[in-house]
C-alpha cells in the first residue's frame, strides 16, 4: 500500500504541475482513493489492533501524524513569500473581517480549509457560495498550504471515527446517508461540479466508510488464507494496482465507467495492499514519502515557477520532472529531520504496538 499511496501523491503533484493533462489517474481521483485508504487504515487501528484506549490518545497521535509536517511547510511557504514579496497578503486587505478570519483559523487549525471552497465574496460580504470561483476574490488563494483542504476533510472523518467505527451498524447507516446525500447532489445538478465533487464531506464521508467496511468485512474472510498464499496475492494485487494506475488514462473507456471501475478493483484489493506493506520494508519506506509529497509539492511549484529562477524556463515536458524530482528530494528531507523523529514521540500514545 505504501508504494500505492505514493503514486496517487505523485498524481496529484501531476496534476497541479500539468493541470491540463492527466497522468495517472489525476488529482480528484487520488484525493479520493487516499479517502478510501485512511477510512481502512483507521479501522484497522481502532477496530481490529484498538490503538487507543480513548478517543483523546487518538486525536493527539492523528495531531502529531499531520500537523509537524503541515507547519514546516506552512512556515517555509510564509518565508518564500515574504522574501519575493509576493501578492499573497494582499488578498486580506480586499476581504471582509469574517472572511479574514475564517481563513487565518482555518491556515492555523486546518479545520475549515474544506469549508472556504464554500464560500465567496460579494459586495465585500462573505457568503456561501456553490461556485467558489464566482467571487469577487477567490478565498482559496488566501490558504498558506492550498492542497491542506484535503486534510480538512480527514479531520473531520477523524473526529467520529473513534466513535462509528466499532459500531458497524452506524457505520451502513452512515454509508447509506452519505450516498443518499450524493445522489441528492446529483440531482440537483451540482454533485459533479466543484466543490461539490470531492471537498464535501457529507457526501465524502462514504468513501472513508467503504474504506473501514473494507477492512472489517474483507479482511476476516482472508484470514484463512495461508501466509504463502497471501504473499503471492498481495504481490500481484500491488503489481496490478501500480501498472493499472500507470496506464489508467489510456482505457478507451469514458472517464465514469474508468473511475468506477478503478474504485470498486481498488476497494476489493485493499487488504491486499495492505498485507504487502506490512511485508515489505521498502514498500512502508517509499509510503512514507507520500504525505510530505503530498502537502510540499505546491511550495516546490511556486519555487521552479518563480520568474528569478532558471527552472522557471524550463520546457514543457521537463518542468514536472523537475518539479517531481525536488519534491522528493525535499520530502526526504521532511521524513528524514521531522516525521521519523515526531513519530518516536507518537508511538507514546499508544496502549498497544500496531502498524
Amino acid at each position: 500500500m505504501g508504494i500505492i499511496r505514493t503514486f496517487l501523491a505523485i498524481s496529484v503533484v501531476f496534476a497541479h504541475s500539468l493541470q491540463h493533462s492527466m497522468i495517472l489517474v489525476g488529482g480528484r481521483n487520488a484525493v479520493q482513493l487516499f479517502y478510501i485508504i485512511s477510512g481502512f487504515l483507521i479501522s484497522f487501528i481502532l477496530v481490529e489492533k484498538r490503538s487507543y484506549n480513548t478517543a483523546l490518545k487518538f486525536y493527539l497521535n492523528r495531531f502529531l501524524r499531520l500537523y509537524p509536517t503541515y507547519f514546516f511547510v506552512a512556515i517555509i511557504t510564509l518565508l518564500f513569500n515574504l522574501s519575493i514579496k509576493s501578492n499573497f497578503f494582499e488578498l486580506y486587505n480586499h476581504i471582509p473581517s469574517s472572511a479574514e478570519t475564517l481563513l487565518i483559523v482555518s491556515n492555523i487549525f486546518l479545520f475549515g480549509q474544506d469549508w472556504v471552497m464554500f464560500f465567496a465574496i460579494d459586495n465585500g460580504k462573505l457568503i456561501f457560495s456553490s461556485d467558489f470561483n464566482k467571487s469577487d476574490e477567490l478565498l482559496y488563494l488566501g490558504l498558506i498550504v492550498p492542497q491542506a483542504w484535503t486534510l480538512g476533510v480527514e479531520l473531520s472523518f477523524y473526529l467520529i471515527a473513534p466513535f462509528i467505527l466499532p459500531h458497524k451498524k452506524t457505520t451502513f447507516i452512515l454509508l447509506f446517508l452519505s450516498i443518499l446525500i450524493r445522489i441528492f447532489l446529483i440531482k440537483q445538478g451540482i454533485g459533479f461540479k466543484d466543490p461539490w465533487t470531492y471537498r464535501f464531506f457529507p457526501s465524502e464521508l462514504s468513501l472513508f466508510l467503504i474504506g473501514s467496511l473494507a477492512h472489517q468485512t474483507l479482511t476476516p474472510m482472508l484470514k484463512k488464507i495461508t501466509e504463502k498464499k497471501m504473499l503471492f496475492f498481495s504481490n500481484t494485487a500491488t503489481t496490478f494496482m501500480m501498472l493499472f494506475i500507470s496506464m489508467y488514462p489510456f482505457f478507451p473507456i469514458t472517464e465514469s465507467t474508468r473511475s468506477l471501475i478503478m474504485f470498486f478493483i481498488f476497494t476489493i484489493s485493499m487488504p491486499f495492499l495492505f498485507f504487502f506493506q506490512n511485508k515489505n520494508e521498502l514498500d512502508k519506506k517509499i509510503g512514507a514519502l507520500s504525505y510530505p509529497i503530498y502537502i510540499s509539492h505546491l511550495f516546490i511549484i511556486s519555487l521552479v515557477n518563480y520568474e528569478s529562477i532558471n527552472l522557471a524556463h524550463l520546457a514543457y515536458t521537463l518542468k514536472p520532472i523537475a518539479i517531481l524530482f525536488l519534491t522528493i528530494i525535499f520530502s526526504l528531507f521532511i521524513n528524514t529531520f521531522i516525521e521519523k523523529k515526531v513519530d518516536n514521540f507518537r508511538l507514546n500514545f499508544r496502549h498497544t504496538t500496531s502498524t
